[in-house]
């Protein structure tokens, strides 16, 4: 399992390298020490894993892992806990509190292998969108979506609201499964609860994207992702 090391602290790279040189499984093949480093080298190699810091220069480790189409598993690591309720929500397999210990770590390592066994099943649901049109499934019937007709996408418990051009539907996946699936050059996260159809934008103002009809806000820890990849 190919794993990289993403965080600005080389102490931090130093602890996860001599507890994960313990399970000969666990492959480095990269240490990064921002994300846009990281971004680069996802380009060029395999990795099944990110052993990813929060707090860290040009570009947040939150942040980064929103612009992620397809993350690998992603395990936090972090010395504030704060952010553990707002990883999680972007289903990360586990959050280690920095201090960690090789325990703590092993511990983390057998959540990673239980995620591992079931990649190959979402995998296949985010190739569902990888042409011009979708097939989602509704409460009663399937309807085939074209990908131009979807304005914006709003999160509703566990079900995600459509709207597209015509009508609104209601679909029984969470706004993160859709996060996975849709390409990320034409749709991006802007709110917890909100996607937008980058070609669906009118403008942007203040903190909001104002769509035909409609208006939706940015959310806070989303700023500065909607700023590298729009403004």
């Amino acid at each position: 399992m190919n794993y990289i090391i993403v965080d600005d602290e080389p102490i931090a790279h130093t602890i996860i390298e001599d507890y994960a040189v313990s399970l000969t499984d666990l492959i480095l093949v990269g240490n990064c020490y921002n994300a846009i480093e990281a971004i680069s080298l996802l380009q060029k190699e395999q990795v099944d894993l990110i052993f990813l810091d929060i707090e860290m220069p040009k570009l947040k480790g939150l942040d980064f892992l929103r612009t992620l189409t397809n993350p690998p598993m992603i395990v936090i690591t972090s010395a504030y806990s704060e952010f553990a309720v707002e990883s999680y929500e972007l289903e990360v397999c586990d959050y280690l509190l920095k201090p960690f210990s090789f325990e703590r770590f092993l511990k983390s390592y057998t959540k990673i292998i239980k995620v591992k066994e079931q990649v190959p099943k979402k995998t296949a649901k985010a190739t569902e969108a990888t042409s011009s049109s979708v097939f989602l499934k509704g409460d009663k019937e399937t309807h085939h979506v074209k990908l131009t007709d979807i304005k914006y996408l709003e999160s509703y418990g566990s079900y995600t609201k459509l709207y597209l051009k015509e009508e609104m539907l209601l679909i029984h996946e969470s706004i993160s499964h859709f996060e996975t699936m849709l390409p990320a050059d034409q749709f991006i996260r802007i709110h917890r609860s909100f996607m937008v159809n980058i070609f669906s934008i009118k403008s942007i103002v203040g903190n909001q994207i104002r769509l035909e009809g409609t208006n939706i806000p940015i959310g806070q820890s989303y700023k500065s992702m909607l700023k590298n990849r729009l403004l």
